[in-house]
């Protein structure tokens, strides 16, 4: 006679130990969540997922593999910042100090921090900061809003890092470097063209738009003319190449302002990514000083005090 307790040990299909392994859809795979997993579920919901035209705000690469830390990390850092420099106090989440294991009417508090959330009129409308995914390894976008300037926020943030005294004063670990993003248009000839001309337009003398028949682009003649360098990203965009864009941008800028690509007096930064173009201006010679705004690597030149060991 066959061996039957061989059988029952091998299982279906020849699997040895008898276990049947499911497929996983995506989801909890049965585990029981904590309530303060539940409130930290429904807070990621509220992550963006598109970037839209007219946006502004900060591209930002962060260390592999630490996606979850580096938006929750810089989140809390663009909120410490929009309170010193612009008095803007950050929502508080008061269910987020429950400990895990913690069984004192939690459920009540988070029903209540649940309903709070569903509530809130539009909530990702009125954030002051909605970091959004990129969908790619290494790198996410914080929308801003006004009165947040963009490219204030990512310099003051890379001067205090640079002039941090004591590394174990650092304010983050996983935030690489800060891009600052004026205004976004869809990556189009016209697209990059109109977001260029409007965010240029501070800083240098334009020729003249042939389709602007209205006249109604003011310019603020500068005297002294500035030296410049384009840098740029392009990332999940195949449309247009690297020298399409310097040269259409480039285009744009009077004569009188030349390029200097070793120490420009201004650099321009341009991000495209996918269907959006971004772009910003900062000083050079800052930008090159503040380590093209690479957070971790201004920290990495802090010198320890021995003194304080």
């Amino acid at each position: 006679m066959p061996d039957t307790s061989q059988k029952r040990k091998d299982g279906p299909a020849g699997l040895t130990g008898g276990q049947i392994h499911k497929k996983s859809k995506g989801g909890s795979a049965g585990r029981w969540k904590t309530p303060y997993h539940k409130v930290k579920l429904a807070q990621r919901a509220e992550l963006g997922t598109t970037l839209n035209v007219g946006d502004q705000g900060i591209w930002v690469t962060f260390a592999r593999g630490m996606r979850e830390k580096a938006i929750r990390e810089f989140k809390d850092l663009c909120d410490e910042y929009a309170k010193t420099l612009y008095g803007i106090e950050s929502p508080t989440h008061d269910v987020e100090n429950v400990e895990e294991g913690e069984t004192q009417d939690v459920e009540a508090s988070i029903e209540a921090e649940l309903n709070n959330l569903k509530s809130r009129e539009t909530v990702k409308m009125s954030q002051t900061f909605t970091p959004v995914s990129a969908g790619i390894e290494c790198l996410f976008f914080m929308k801003t809003m006004k009165p947040i300037e963009p490219g204030v926020l990512a310099k003051k943030m890379c001067e205090d890092a640079r002039d941090c005294p004591d590394p174990r004063k650092r304010k983050c670990k996983y935030i690489n470097r800060l891009t600052p993003v004026f205004d976004m248009e869809k990556a189009t000839e016209n697209g990059i063209t109109k977001v260029a001309r409007a965010v240029l337009l501070p800083w240098f003398n334009l020729n003249e738009d042939p389709t602007d028949h209205t006249k109604q682009e003011i310019q603020r003649h500068i005297d002294v003319p500035s030296t410049y360098a384009i840098r740029h990203n392009i990332r999940n965009h195949t449309t247009f190449k690297s020298d399409e864009v310097i040269k259409r941008i480039a285009g744009l800028i009077d004569g009188k302002h030349k390029v200097n690509l070793s120490s420009p007096d201004k650099v321009i930064l341009v991000e495209i990514f996918q269907l959006f173009c971004g772009i910003s201006v900062v000083d050079g010679k800052e930008w090159d000083t503040l380590k093209r705004y690479n957070l971790n690597a201004l920290y990495e030149l802090i010198v320890p005090d021995a003194s304080k060991d």
